[in-house]
């Protein structure tokens, strides 16, 4: 074996620098993503203080664990420890993107599965998956397609998500009102 016939080998061999290179951007992809998802709360307060959202209980929020950051929404009377439910949108920091693959979620995250019965399948049709022990109802959110990320189009795909968190509300707040009342006798 003294000859590469595998043109993809010659490739990689005579770029290798660029292409090592190239790979060490995707960290700092992934530090930009953070940041823009972090930003939405901004955008988030602002959907709320216009009106989209009919209630005038609700405040909105941002978290960030080690790992993890999001931003919801969550009325003020609901229980609000660390297992009680809200509906809110999160990433996973170490592998967020702006690419397809589960990097980004939106629905009713709770800890506490006592609050789970009322998520069924056939009343989250939007929010079909139940992952314990946290989302009781969620879907993964993709970016739009091609390249939305040129000109002005990060604006156009912040408007999105923070359409998606606003009717991921519409459709579950009611759920999570229902999973948090008291039992009647």
């Amino acid at each position: 074996m003294n000859r590469i016939e595998d043109e993809r080998i010659k490739f990689y061999l005579e770029h290798q620098a660029r292409i090592r290179e190239w790979a060490g951007l995707e960290a700092e992809v992934r530090k930009f993503a953070d940041r823009f998802y972090g930003s939405l709360k901004d955008d988030l307060d602002a959907a709320l203080g216009s009106g989209r959202i009919a209630d005038d209980d609700v405040k909105s929020f941002f978290f960030e664990y080690p790992d993890y950051r999001g931003l919801g929404l969550r009325r003020r009377d609901w229980p609000d420890g660390s297992e009680d439910p809200d509906v809110r949108l999160e990433w996973n920091r170490k592998s967020v993107s702006f690419s397809g693959g589960n990097h980004l979620i939106c629905g009713v995250r709770t800890k506490s599965e006592h609050y789970w019965q009322p998520f069924t399948k056939e009343r989250c049709p939007d929010h079909p998956r139940q992952s314990p022990p946290w989302w009781p109802a969620y879907a993964n959110v993709d970016p739009p397609a091609g390249r939305f990320w040129e000109g002005n189009n990060l604006q156009e795909y912040c408007d999105r998500l923070i359409e998606i968190i606003v009717e991921a509300w519409k459709d579950l707040s009611p759920l999570v009102d229902e999973a948090v009342a008291p039992p009647t006798r």
